[in-house]
């Protein structure tokens, strides 16, 4: 994959984070996953899970390859 592809992989799951993260239909009580832990927490988690992995993703050498030039 192209660094071209790779710059805008990250902007698209960039802006699905960012419209993820604004979640108004996930508002109020919700039911329990796993019979303790409410769905919006749950769901949160996942947010940060997934914002995190894009953060490694984003500092990896997909995107940031190795300069040939740099001796």
């Amino acid at each position: 994959m192209s660094a071209a592809a790779h710059h805008r992989l990250f902007a698209v799951l960039g802006v699905a984070l960012v419209v993820l993260h604004v979640d108004t239909w996930n508002a109020g009580p919700g039911e329990l996953l796993l019979g303790w832990l409410p769905w919006d927490l749950a769901y949160h988690l996942l947010w940060m899970a997934a914002a995190a992995l894009l953060v490694l993703y984003m500092t990896s050498r997909a995107i940031w390859p190795e300069d040939q030039d740099d001796p």
